[in-house]
Parts: structure tokens; C-alpha cells; sequence
């Protein structure tokens, strides 16, 4: 484990503001067999979960960067490997999803099916898991039985639409709710208002550009909703990628949008700028750094990151294949995890 930057952070400032002034890099799971990369989340207790070849990993204890193997998923349904687009928790932890890779189903599973590192679960369809055949680029849960999935077909307008996790998998409920994303699929988030996030992820000729990043009210996506037409413009940040929200409702914003030469960081989206957005006073100013924080724990300029936020520890993770970077909590914050040993590597079973 790593520590980038100094440690010290002002108590009393506000996480926008303390974001980047240091990181705690640390290493995933070794990339497995078939994957590119690693995608993970966090559990509401505070350890990260992640996925990466055919396997699922838990965290030993929150902080420690150390993982176990705690379950399988069904290798007759993944082709006995994926590429992960996404892991993605409920919103009250009960239930994970994630979407295994190009022409690969998307996976649904209860928490509390996870095994312990000796005894790792098989996520055997149709007894623990349910695979849904459906496309995905990325998700985010509305609620604890609705996933949102952006996704899209090569030289097609993309769309998001909304997969009752409870319906059938073999004929799953699956409603277009946001279509003619003229481009490449997004990030995909929703706010405590129950707006929904999404962008174009690589611009095709259309209105909107790489990284146009749109809001939508929940009357209107719900009824469905066209994304050149209709929705907020909040504004145009990288490839408008891995969205989601901190604690504060900043919106975190990743990928790179190299036509235009907007990449080599992760965009932090300040809050009260994106409620004046949607108050109708204009999308953000990218070049404002109050608005836009740029977040580059590499230092290089050329980093293509993720994100993923632990809403237990209040850390932001800048995510970057198998490193990750996690911004040091406030110092209040380290002195209760210390004092709780959370750092002591203990494993605990779900």
C-alpha cells in the first residue's frame, strides 16, 4: 500500500474542496483470465467487492487492500471468463449485479450468497444467480429491483433501459426509458431526487458531443425520454464515463474524450454547480476549476480512470485497472477508523 501526497487535510473543508491532496494507492486482485481490467464497489459496511475473471473478490476488512476469493460465477453462462463491465450494489446492499462482457449476460445474485475464502460460493444459474441475456456498457440500481443499463450497438444511437431484476430471466422485463444517444453508451447515476444521469460516451455526428453529460427528471425517464431533445445539459466532461455521486452530490466523471484532448483525469463535478445547472442557469464551466476539480493521482497526464465511491469511509476511488487510488479521508475520519481497527485485516463473512 501506497501513499501519494501529504497527509494532512483541513479538517473543516469540504470534500470537493480536499479531494487530490493525497492518495492511498493500493493493488486489486490480479487481473484474471479474459479481463482487461477489474470493477468493483463498495458494501455499505465498507469493504470493496470486486470481480475479475471468473471470480468475485471481498475485501478482508475495510481499508486493508487485501481479498479473498468468495464466489464463482457460472462458467456455462460466461463462457468460464469476462471482461467486467460493471459491479454494482443495491442501494441497500442486499443484491449485486454485474455485467460480465460484450455478448455476455448480466449477472443478479443476493449479498448474503457470497461464500467465505475457503468455501467461495458458485453462482449456479437459475438456483443462486439469475443471467439476464440483455446488452450493457455500465448501471446504476433506481431501487433495490430496478437496474438502469446504459448500452448500444456499434454505429447505433444508444439507450438506457431499465431491467426488472425480478422478472424473468429468460424473458426478462427490460423498457427502453432513455433512447437516441446519438453516439456510444455512457455513464449512467442517479441522484437523491431519483434524476438520471447519462452522456454520450464517443460523439457520432449527432447534436449532442463526447462527454454532453444529461440529466433527466423521473417523470420524464420513467415515461421515457429522447436524449437530443429533452433532459438538462449539465455539462461536457470527458467521455462523461463512469459516473456517480459522493456523499456531497458531487458527480464524479471519468474517461477521456481524446478528439477534443480532454483526458488524463478523473472530473469531480462540484455540487452547487450542478444545481444551478439544473436550476436552468447553463451547464458547468469545464475550465472553472470551483466547478470542474481534476483529479490525476498518476501525475502524467495519461491515465483513462474510473471511479467508485465508499460512502462508508467517504473515500473516492480513482480508479485505474488493477491500481487504485483512494483519497485519504479527513484526519477525524482515519482517527475512527484507526480506533474501530479497521485496518486490522480481519475477515468476516457477509
Amino acid at each position: 500500500m501506497t501513499l501519494v501526497g501529504a497527509l494532512a487535510a483541513p479538517a473543516a473543508a469540504d470534500a470537493f474542496s480536499t479531494y487530490g491532496d493525497a492518495y492511498r494507492a493500493f493493488s486489486t486482485p490480479p487481473i484474471g483470465n479474459g479481463s482487461f481490467g477489474v470493477a468493483g464497489a463498495a458494501l455499505p459496511d465498507g469493504r470493496l467487492l470486486m470481480v475479475t475473471g471468473n471470480s468475485v473478490y471481498l475485501e478482508t476488512g475495510v481499508a486493508t487492500a487485501s481479498f479473498d476469493e468468495v464466489a464463482i460465477l457460472d462458467a456455462s453462462q460466461t463462457g468460464g471468463s469476462t471482461d467486467p463491465a460493471f459491479l454494482s450494489i443495491s442501494p441497500n446492499g442486499s443484491r449485486i449485479a454485474i455485467g460480465t462482457g460484450f455478448n455476455k449476460p448480466v449477472a443478479v445474485f443476493a449479498t448474503s450468497a457470497l461464500g467465505t475464502p475457503n468455501a467461495p460460493t458458485t453462482l449456479t444459474s437459475g438456483s443462486v444467480a439469475d443471467y439476464f441475456a440483455v446488452g450493457h456498457f455500465d448501471a446504476a440500481w433506481y431501487d433495490n429491483t430496478s437496474l438502469a443499463l446504459t448500452a448500444g450497438n456499434f454505429g447505433q444511437p444508444a439507450f438506457v433501459s431499465l431491467l426488472d431484476t425480478a422478472s424473468d430471466p429468460s424473458n426478462p422485463t427490460n423498457p427502453l426509458i432513455i433512447t437516441n444517444i446519438q453516439g456510444a453508451s455512457g455513464g449512467i447515476a442517479f441522484d437523491s431526487d431519483g434524476r438520471l444521469y447519462t452522456a454520450n460516451g464517443f460523439a457520432n455526428g449527432s447534436a449532442s458531443d463526447t462527454g454532453n453529460i444529461r440529466a433527466f427528471d423521473a417523470a420524464d425517464w420513467l415515461a421515457g425520454a429522447d436524449f437530443e431533445v429533452e433532459g438538462t445539459l449539465v455539462g461536457d466532461v470527458l467521455s462523461g464515463n463512469a459516473l456517480r455521486f459522493d456523499a456531497e452530490g458531487n458527480l464524479l466523471v471519468g474517461g477521456g474524450d481524446f478528439g477534443n484532448f480532454d483526458a488524463g483525469y478523473l472530473g469531480v463535478v462540484n455540487a452547487d454547480a450542478l444545481a444551478d445547472a439544473l436550476a436552468g442557469f447553463g451547464p458547468i464551466d469545464s475550465n472553472d476549476a470551483a466547478q470542474l476539480a481534476r483529479l490525476d493521482p498518476r501525475g502524467d497526464g495519461f491515465g483513462f480512470f474510473g471511479s467508485a465511491y465508499n460512502a462508508a469511509t467517504g473515500e473516492l476511488y480513482v480508479t485505474d485497472s488493477d491500481t487504485w487510488y483512494a483519497t485519504i479521508p479527513a484526519p477525524t475520519t482515519l482517527a475512527l477508523l484507526a480506533a474501530a481497527g479497521v485496518f486490522a485485516g480481519r475477515c468476516r463473512r457477509v
